[in-house]
């Protein structure tokens, strides 16, 4: 029965998710996937999955999985989603594992055990705010870190529960060897599965320690489940100016997430559609506790919530651990750490303690309901079904209506124009939206509102030049005034991307309006803008790519010496090498590999991918000196 019911719910989900399947690739996909077709095509895809930009870390078991899937990018999104909804559904099952067994420990009755798990399942399956992170390809990072996350949490149930009814050491073992793949494997998927060791400790203080904690497991919990969070988030707090963006600080930001973690749980207790959109960049940044009511009403919240939450731990266990589950799932993302402020995505696994606080509660509450009146109880039990129900059926519902916004990235990006009218980055992608759809007038009117409301971003005018390659009647900016605002205006991520697609349209002869020196000018002055100091190599590279497109070989090699050695990466050694070797400089060539081989060879994480590359044109470059040596014998 149980099965049926697990294989009836999923075919539902999976029916109702088909439209998400057909979207496209949309924002990080492309910083974070590029490169795939090319490692693919020269079989280097182990090169791939150790280059990852998006920690220092890399996520190579992430990178890993969608090397799996290299043929199809960047063509196909749809095989990148489908394996991304076949993550979520294992998780959804590995969350009714740690349900059932959670039941089990508590000696639940058989029928509330599946009711409790069956039901977490159900609503976790189809919450709305997972849409985000499902469809939105490269979160399938945080799908597998949430995945060893939850084996971690299985392992540690199962494990206390056995211990439960026969104890021995052998289950101690089995646990910390499942928080041992959690923590390696979780980590390198995304970084925050460090906090699951976090998660599991208030899972075990608030639900599980009454019934089967001893000091044998209060020192596991100790050692395994809050030891390694602290020590990974007490490293980052004594690094925090590394980890300080320019924009706000740890105070500000702190506050700031105070207001926005109540938006969060705002949108997994009653989510809309119009609640939910992936585009939060308009999020304000709050300087200071009395600047606005909204941050004295959320910093209120918070502490009340918690105060509240630890007076009645002993009364409604699964409230409290509701509460704390959620708040230790963002001590990561969500706390003083300089990383955007707000992303859905963040609340993947901390959203999965609100449901089972909520589910538990109210299955306590039918329990505890055993000293009343059969009527009493009768209506008690309809009235807590009836509650499940509805609340599974709203999300049903809402996930129906939200889940068509993401059958293609410009239905995503019209429906972020109405539900998210402060996000420049909206309205950016709408108009890269109706550019790639062949609208140009349409992606100009996006372009001339976006001027109008946030003026002195380059990315405007960048997307309008890239307009303009596309379509001649679109009226460009006069000279002086681009080169002004490329040369001093504000740093926004659409700006490397614009002129990434200009140069592939040079290349392929479309856009002669804008002559090769002309493009080399404008990219100069982006890369001496100050606001894009952290882009600066990458603007590095796309001056160098132009030179070596038109054959300015040497022009080429020396563009790259404009971004100091000391600061980069092994990519752009091997790269700056070849140019070297190309403009006919085969002796600097080898000695820039020299030193590339000599700053990296240690760090086997970058070296070992790029090994063979860099040895191989190390090959290369010295066979071309002695042949040339050869000649001049001869």
């Amino acid at each position: 029965m149980q099965g049926f019911f697990l294989i009836l719910i999923t075919i539902v989900y999976y029916w109702i998710s088909l439209p998400g399947l057909a979207g496209g690739f949309i924002l990080d996909d492309q910083p974070n996937l590029e490169g795939l077709d090319q490692a693919y095509a020269n079989h280097q895809l182990s090169q791939f999955i150790f280059s990852g930009i998006a920690s220092e870390l890399g996520r190579p078991i992430s990178l890993f999985s969608f090397a799996l899937q290299a043929e199809h990018w960047p063509s196909n999104p749809y095989p990148f989603k489908l394996a991304s909804l076949c993550i979520h559904i294992a998780n959804a099952y590995l969350v009714y594992v740690c349900c059932y067994l959670i039941g089990q420990i508590k000696n639940w009755p058989q029928r509330s055990i599946f009711l409790f798990a069956g039901t977490v399942f159900s609503l976790w399956l189809f919450h709305p705010l997972n849409i985000s992170t499902v469809f939105y390809v490269v979160q399938r990072m945080v799908l597998l870190a949430g995945f060893f996350s939850l084996l971690g949490v299985i392992s540690f149930l199962w494990s206390i529960k056995h211990y439960q009814q026969r104890p021995s050491k052998f289950y101690l073992v089995i646990a910390t060897l499942g928080m041992a793949i959690t923590y390696v494997l979780g980590i390198l998927s995304k970084e925050n599965a460090i906090l699951t060791g976090l998660m599991l400790s208030v899972l075990y203080v608030f639900l599980l320690r009454k019934q089967c904690g001893n000091k044998l497991w209060d020192a596991w919990v100790i050692i395994f489940g809050i030891l390694p969070s602290l020590l990974v988030l007490g490293y980052l707090c004594l690094h925090i100016a590394q980890h300080t963006r320019p924009d706000f600080g740890p105070f500000e930001r702190l506050l700031t997430e105070s207001v926005i973690l109540q938006d969060y749980l705002d949108k997994i207790l009653l989510p809309t559609p119009r609640k939910l959109n992936i585009f939060n960049d308009g999020f304000p940044v709050y300087k200071n506790l009395f600047d606005s009511t909204a941050t004295i009403i959320s910093v209120s919240f918070w502490l009340a919530l918690s105060a509240l939450a630890l007076i009645l731990r002993k009364r409604a266990a699964f409230f409290a651990f509701g509460v704390f589950w959620f708040l230790s799932g963002h001590l990561l993302e969500s706390s003083i750490f300089g990383l955007e402020l707000y992303f859905e995505h963040r609340n993947y696994l901390p959203s999965l303690g609100i449901l089972i606080g909520i589910v538990g509660t109210v299955i306590e509450l039918n329990l505890k309901a055993i000293d009343f009146s059969n009527t009493t109880k009768k209506w008690l039990n309809y009235a807590s079904t009836g509650l499940l129900f509805s609340l599974a059926t709203g999300y049903v519902l809402i996930y129906g209506a939200e889940i068509s916004t993401w059958r293609s990235p410009g239905a995503l990006a019209i429906s972020a124009l109405t539900e998210r009218p402060e996000s420049i980055r909206a309205y950016q992608d709408a108009a890269s939206s109706f550019t790639n759809a062949g609208d140009f007038a349409h992606a100009s009117l996006i372009l001339q509102s976006v001027e109008k409301k946030w003026p002195g971003f380059p990315g405007t005018y960048s997307q309008i030049i890239l307009l303009h390659c596309f379509d001649k009647h679109v009226t460009l900016p006069n000279h002086s005034a681009i080169e002004q605002r490329l040369a001093s205006g504000r740093f926004d991520r659409g700006t490397i991307d614009a002129w990434h697609q200009i140069l592939d349209l040079k290349k392929n002869g479309i856009c002669p309006d804008l002559t090769w020196a002309y493009y080399q000018e404008l990219v100069e002055l982006l890369i001496n803008n100050k606001n894009y100091g952290s882009q600066k190599d990458d603007f590095v590279v796309l001056l160098a790519l132009s030179f070596n497109a038109n054959r300015q070989f040497n022009e080429a090699a020396a563009a790259l010496d404009k971004f100091p050695e000391n600061r980069a990466t092994l990519d752009f050694l091997i790269l700056k090498a070849q140019f070297y070797a190309m403009a006919g400089k085969k002796q600097e060539s080898l000695h820039i590999l020299e030193r590339a081989k000599n700053k990296f060879s240690n760090n086997l994480k970058v070296w070992l991918p790029r090994q063979d590359q860099l040895e191989r044109l190390q090959k290369q470059v010295l066979d071309s000196v002695k042949t040339e040596q050869g000649k001049v014998e001869r």
